[in-house]
Order: C-alpha cells, then structure tokens, then sequence
C-alpha cells in the first residue's frame, strides 16, 4: 500500500489520487488501510514521505562516504534524477510534490517532509565538515545545494525536460568550490 501510494503520489499527486484509488491499485481493503494508518490519507502520505527520505538520505550518505570529491556525488546524484525523468517525465522527487500540495493541508505531512529535506541537507553538511569547512559556510551550502537540485526538479517537472537539473550541474559545483 506504500509502495503504491508512493508512486501514485509522486505522479498524479497527493490532491489528485483518492484512498479508493490507492486501495484498488494495491488490492488491499479500507479495513487494512485505516487498521496501519487510523488518521488516513494524511498519515499514509507522512509514512510515504518518512520511508522515500529516508532511502534518498541512506543513498546519498552511501554515495557521501565513498571518499569521492562531493561536486562528482552531486553531479552523478544529477545524472541518476535525469536518467528518472527521461524515463518517466513524472518522476522527480519522490518528497516534493506531496510536500508542496500539502504544506497547508496537512501539517503531519509538512513535518515529514521537513525531517526529510532536513536530513539531505544535514548528510551534505556532515561531509562538508569532514572535508575542513565552517560550521556556517557547510551548512549554507548544503542547504542551497539541496534548495538548487530540488528547484530544478521542479522546473525540469514543468518543461518536461531535464535542461534545469543540466543547469543546477556546473551551479552546485561553484557551489560546492572554495
């Protein structure tokens, strides 16, 4: 029922897809919905959120440990977001589009997804001190790191092509120089 409603949310979005499409898509009863997730769309939209950043923040710590320069874990982090879209134009963040279309609705899935952008930037930011840098200047950077690559999913979302995540590549490298 994750799974589903993961992708359901990240494509038609957390507004256009309902419960009973959700259940159906997953074969599963209303009981069983309401039995793991007793306040509904809300807390299965959060646990869509917890479950896909916590992925994206393993994967990115995995990448981050590797030893290799962060400007080329950011620009092979790039090239993994456009190899999604260029297969499924949907495709994206799995994080922002429920956050963006919920950030009034529901407060419970605002946090998740702030725990969750939170945590990207943090993964960064703790490489960043390892590799010498301030306090200050790693967590900026960090953040507009992640502020940059998320905008231009967005922008690449809406044109249908990948020419802002191209863009953000060079940018997160002046970024990420010192």
């Amino acid at each position: 029922m994750v799974n589903t409603a993961t992708t359901l949310f990240r494509r038609p979005g957390y507004a256009a897809t309902g419960l009973s499409q959700i259940l159906d898509a997953a074969s599963v009863q209303p009981g069983s919905l309401y039995h793991h997730f007793p306040r509904g769309k809300q807390q299965l939209a959060a646990a869509v959120v917890d479950g896909s950043g916590t992925i994206i923040e393993q994967l990115l710590r995995r990448f981050l440990t590797g030893g290799r320069p962060v400007p080329d874990i950011v620009d092979r982090w790039v090239d993994l977001l456009m190899s999604g879209m260029k297969i499924d134009g949907r495709d994206g963040c799995p994080i922002e589009p429920i956050a963006t279309e919920s950030v009034h609705a529901s407060p419970l899935v605002r946090e998740a997804s702030a725990r969750a952008f939170a945590s990207w930037c943090t993964a960064i930011e703790e490489r960043l001190l390892a590799d010498g840098w301030s306090a200050a200047d790693a967590e900026g950077v960090a953040v507009a790191v992640i502020s940059l690559i998320e905008g231009a999913l967005i922008l690449s979302r809406v044109a249908g092509d990948v020419r802002a995540l191209e863009a953000a590549k060079p940018a997160a490298r002046r970024l990420l120089s010192r």
